[in-house]
Order: structure tokens, then C-alpha cells, then sequence
């Protein structure tokens, strides 16, 4: 998936690049936690101009030298939402149910509330999870520039 966006910032070695968000982004449910094109505003620049609730930013390694008011276009991975999806939404889901069950048995077996147990140490298998990922989100095949042109994007 490619889209087009506008630099409106240099930071160390970064660009960060302003684009509009497709109407279908728009009326996800996952908008808000969506890392590939819907919340790519973590560290953002101050931004020079206001931006409006159809925009996002995203910082990127500079690796094509645009300057501020190029226009660069940016290629996402087809399968890096698929991953992210699989990932950030089915693998704390699978933690909490093996957690869950795996604790429910321990605890029934020693004479605790397997329903307690199997709550918390669900909710704490998930929250592991979904912390180990954060932590290794590198890993995954990342935007990247593909092209700087000047002008006014299309």
C-alpha cells in the first residue's frame, strides 16, 4: 500500500510526514490503536501547522533527503497489517485463554477459587504479552520512503 504525505519536519536523522487519513480509517473501530496507518503520531514533531482530526503524522529514517514541504510517498508492507493484527490482537487473546485455563486447573488442584485465579493470572498473561510485543515491535517490516518529489500532494 503506498500513500503520499507532506514533511513538514526534520528530526535527527527522521522525517516527519503529514498525510490525510483514507474515509476507511475513519470508521474502523481500531482506529485508535491501529499502528500501521491510523496512530503514527507517537513522537511526532511540534508541528508547524495545525492539524486537523483527517490528518496523522509519522516519523521515518530520512533515508531519500527530503526537505520540509516535500512531497514523499510511502510504502506499507501488504502483510505488515495482517502481522500486526495477528499479532497485537490474536496472540493477548490466546495468552489470556492459556493463562486462564492453565491457572484455573493449578489453583482448583490446591484448593483456591479457579475462577479468581483463572481472571487474574488471564488478564496478567495478556498484559505480558501484549508488553513483550511493544517491546519487540522493531522487529516488524517497518514504512519506509519511496519517493520525494516537490509539490503539492495528489
Amino acid at each position: 500500500m503506498k500513500k503520499q504525505g507532506v514533511v513538514i519536519a526534520l528530526e535527527q536523522g527522521n522525517a516527519v510526514i503529514r498525510a490525510e487519513r483514507e474515509s476507511s480509517c475513519g470508521s474502523c473501530a481500531g482506529k485508535s490503536a491501529c499502528g500501521t496507518l491510523g496512530a503514527w503520531e507517537k513522537g511526532a514533531a511540534e508541528e508547524p501547522q495545525e492539524k486537523t482530526k483527517n490528518q496523522y503524522d509519522i516519523r521515518l529514517p530520512n533515508i531519500l533527503l527530503a526537505k520540509v514541504g516535500d512531497v514523499v510517498t510511502v510504502e506499507v508492507p501488504d502483510q505488515l497489517i495482517l502481522q500486526v493484527s495477528v499479532m497485537f490482537y490474536g496472540l493477548p487473546v490466546l495468552a489470556f485463554l492459556l493463562f486462564g485455563a492453565l491457572s484455573f486447573f493449578v489453583a482448583e488442584a490446591i484448593g483456591f477459587s479457579g475462577d479468581l485465579a483463572s481472571a487474574l493470572f488471564g488478564l496478567g498473561g495478556a498484559g505480558l504479552v501484549w508488553l513483550w510485543m511493544m517491546n519487540h515491535a522493531e522487529k516488524f517490516d517497518a514504512p519506509q520512503m519511496v519517493e520525494v518529489s516537490s509539490g503539492h500532494v495528489g
